[in-house]
């Protein structure tokens, strides 16, 4: 799991969380290049944090928006 999550992944999920939207808008809000965090994002659909669905844009066919799916984030552990 801490593979998962690293901290960058948590400030993508946290990001999307509070304003959802397309790959390139929030690579851009997160000042990173886009093909990075479209395999950040890619690696969070694929783990069930977020979705990315095909978004109508006026005037320029479709956008992919990313949505976080979950409120909250929380990580716990157990040392037996």
């Amino acid at each position: 799991m801490l593979r998962l999550l690293t901290e960058t992944r948590v400030k993508l999920f946290m990001a999307v969380k509070e304003m959802p939207g397309s790959i390139t808008d929030v690579a851009a809000r997160l000042h990173r290049d886009r093909s990075a965090v479209k395999r950040d994002v890619d690696v969070l659909a694929e783990a069930g944090m977020v979705t990315v669905t095909s978004v109508k844009f006026p005037g320029h066919g479709l956008k992919k928006e990313v949505r976080a799916v979950a409120d909250r984030l929380v990580l716990q552990s157990e040392l037996g």
